[in-house]
């Protein structure tokens, strides 16, 4: 039996993010100022940690780790009070302990009963009485015998080369980090390539042998992160693996979190990092999500500030998700011999189908709060080649993990989905729509070739069906709202359709009059339209959609033609899928489609590897 450190109270990475981390109260002397791990409070001043990444989220850690006691242990030197707290779900708060704090460097500890009721969230406030320094604060677990944990963290990284240094970098400088690192594996699927960067030697040096960069052909965030799996499955000393996104921002303390919770899980389990918005970084995006079968799509964002003690509510009540997405995503390695590795679908979706697949397995992932990233959000990824994957990895995933959808349910949506954007006049995103639902209908055998030929010829078409951008600006207008009226809707719909049908497309070098919002972009503004812009912050210029009759009329019937398939066929496609699906996730496959000879392929770093260590060895970290 031995302690384990789960949970270090740290100060923010930038003053702009400090709601996240503290709530901070000035006094009349002045107001706080910190470090990363200590912080200093004039007399009279009081600080709290009923924030995202400081407060402790009881739920998770009580369902599914043996967590027995926990403790909060701190050190200060001044004189002050410290109070520990416990929010429940309802919002009523609860005095656990207080303490006295008296003299230079000294130690107090509090422990944190379990919850009588439902778990909450666990918080202390510490009051200063003369000039008090917080040395540390951190929450332990007391007598557990944790589970050996040594990470690989692989990255899959293309053409965005500061942002990963930068990541990688902040891994190997907290030693806390590094100690549970067995490696960094870095897979360059990018036409800049990582090891050419100015900054790259100087980072290679401080990594020493835990540091691995392969150079590989794009076969996409599946190709990439499968190569750090097996990567990891080569290096003698891992345990778990962690994949990460090359763009998102982390703070290392998530990775030491994931660590703990996994070194006391009761069963297996996958640990999943919440993503907060890059550009807004106080809002929450995804905490976890599900799979909607018959709508073909995964569960709405749930987009919400967290940098208020009333925003956490939500976050105290587990809801049930079915994957977590790879922006951040830890799991053992002894998995893989169960659920196998993921399929080679590219991108946008093969988190999902892997995030099921464990499910089925009888594996949950659990959502951690306060492990998260900064990634950007979905809706700045932009339109283009992302809708094929989008769809087809979806009506994938429906087949394989729902063995009885309701066809006509899915060929409905799939028509529903392909006329908004024809009516929206985005001939591109609808030809996609079409390409993966025939992809689709073709089986497993589609994703047996290397994806490159298949991906340049998707970006090819989209670069064809394209408008030339409009430089300048126009008058932007709001559309006026739909009617509520569903016969109304409809009518207007049947309407829009017979329009595009039958009438001649306006004329090619007919400009647009005005823009729209991209918010506004959708069937109903744009169907009764024959030339508009929208103005879209995520692309330079104004993209131009242009009414073409001819367009219309063949990916309207070519829609109805795979409608129809999909309404006949899909059965038959599912079961190919669910027969042949399989033997796409072996090794053996996998070595073979990217190219690699022999059992290793690189290993987890020089020989020897890094020096051996773990979070389940006990003692605090160096």
């Amino acid at each position: 039996m031995t302690d384990l450190l789960v949970q270090r109270v740290l100060m923010p990475l930038q003053p702009s993010l400090a709601r996240l981390y503290v709530r901070a109260r000035r006094s009349a002397e002045g107001a706080p100022s910190w470090r990363r791990r200590s912080v200093v409070l004039p007399r009279g001043t009081a600080l709290r940690t009923d924030t995202y990444f400081n407060g402790f989220f009881e739920g998770p850690w009580r369902t599914h780790t043996s967590l027995g006691q926990l403790d909060l242990r701190v050190r200060t030197s001044g004189a002050g009070r410290l109070r520990l707290y416990r929010r429940a779900p309802g919002g009523a708060r609860t005095l656990l302990a207080k303490v006295d704090l008296t003299g230079q460097g000294a130690e107090a500890s509090l422990p944190a009963p379990a919850a009588r009721d439902e778990p909450g969230l666990l918080f202390f406030e510490l009051r200063a009485r003369s000039r008090l320094v917080l040395h540390r604060a951190e929450w332990w677990a007391r007598n557990v015998e944790p589970r050996p944990v040594r990470l690989v963290a692989g990255y899959c990284t293309f053409d965005r080369e500061p942002l990963l240094l930068r990541n990688v970098a902040a891994l190997v400088a907290d030693s806390a980090v590094r100690a549970i690192l067995a490696g960094v594996v870095v897979v360059d699927q990018g036409s800049r390539k990582v090891r050419d960067h100015l900054a790259f030697g100087a980072l290679a040096r401080r990594a020493g042998p835990r540091l691995t960069l392969l150079d590989q052909s794009n076969f996409g965030g599946a190709g990439g992160f499968t190569r750090c799996l097996l990567e990891a499955l080569d290096t003698e000393t891992a345990t778990h693996a962690l994949l990460m996104d090359d763009d998102a921002i982390l703070d290392p303390e998530s990775v030491l979190r994931a660590a703990a919770f996994l070194a006391l899980a009761r069963n297996d389990l996958a640990v999943g990092g919440q993503m907060l918005d890059r550009s807004r970084p106080r809002e929450l995006v995804e905490a976890g999500a599900r799979y909607l079968p018959e709508r073909i799509t995964t569960s709405p964002h749930v987009r919400r500030r967290v940098d208020r003690p009333a925003d956490l509510a939500p976050l105290l009540t587990a809801r049930p998700i079915d994957y977590n997405g790879w922006w951040f995503f830890a799991l053992p390695l002894a998995l893989l011999d169960r659920a196998r590795l993921p399929l080679p679908l590219f991108l946008r979706g093969d988190d999902v189908e892997f995030g099921y697949r464990l499910l089925r397995a009888g594996v949950p992932t659990v959502p951690l709060p306060g492990v998260a990233v900064w990634h950007e959000p979905f809706e700045s990824k932009g339109r283009g080649w992302h809708a094929y994957y989008d769809l087809r990895n979806m009506l994938v995933v429906g087949a394989l993990h729902f063995p009885a959808p309701r066809a006509g349910a899915v060929a409905r949506r799939f028509l529903h989905r392909l006329l908004d954007e024809l009516l929206a006049c985005d001939y591109g995103e609808a030809w996609l729509m079409c390409e993966a639902v025939a992809d689709f209908l073709r089986g497993p055998d589609a994703l047996r070739p290397g994806p490159q030929r298949a991906h340049q010829r998707l970006r090819t078409a989209c670069e064809k069906l394209a408008t030339t951008p409009l430089r300048g600006s126009l008058p932007t207008v709001s559309p006026p709202p739909p009617s509520p009226r569903r016969l109304v809707r409809c009518a207007r719909r049947l309407g829009l359709i017979a329009r595009h049908l039958i009438r001649p497309s306006p004329p090619a070098d007919a400009l647009p009059r005005h823009a729209l919002r991209a918010a506004d972009e959708n069937a109903h503004a744009i169907g009764g339209l024959d030339v508009v812009a929208v103005d879209d912050p995520h692309q330079e210029g104004l993209v131009v959609l242009r009414r073409c009759r001819g367009q219309f009329v063949r990916l309207f019937l070519r829609g109805l033609g795979l409608g129809l398939r999909l309404l006949v066929a899909h059965r038959q496609a599912a079961r190919r899928w669910r027969e042949g699906a399989p033997a796409l996730t072996t090794r053996s496959f996998w070595r073979a489609y990217l190219g690699l000879s022999g059992p290793q392929s690189g290993g987890g770093g020089a020989p020897g590897g890094p020096p051996a260590g773990g979070v389940g060895g006990g003692g605090a970290p160096p």
